[in-house]
């Protein structure tokens, strides 16, 4: 079990990112969470769970796909971090 901190910025408010992202990973397995930066309107804070293959998987995703749904949301930079909130503590998650 791999937990993952991500910071994402780009056009990710507003545009269903979140939502994708948690659908995302229910179909990997991926238990995780996700919140809007308050201040700064292009940064997601993310926290994922799980596998560590499915987990790479879905960070390269988040890189490289473009755009990431319909309604143009698209992740410029992807950061990894060394910490950040716990899955419960999101404003979105998938926990089953």
């Amino acid at each position: 079990m791999a937990r993952t901190y991500v910071r994402v910025q780009g056009n990710v408010q507003k545009v269903m990112f979140r939502q994708t992202l948690i659908r995302a990973m229910a179909k990997r397995g991926i238990r995780g969470g996700a919140s809007n930066n308050r201040q700064q309107k292009d940064l997601v804070d993310i926290t994922m769970d799980g596998n560590a293959d499915e987990v790479e998987a879905l960070v390269e995703a988040l890189r490289t796909t473009k755009p990431l749904n319909s309604w143009g949301a698209e992740v410029v930079t992807l950061a990894v971090l060394t910490s950040g909130l716990d899955v419960d503590a999101h404003q979105v998650r998938y926990t089953s």
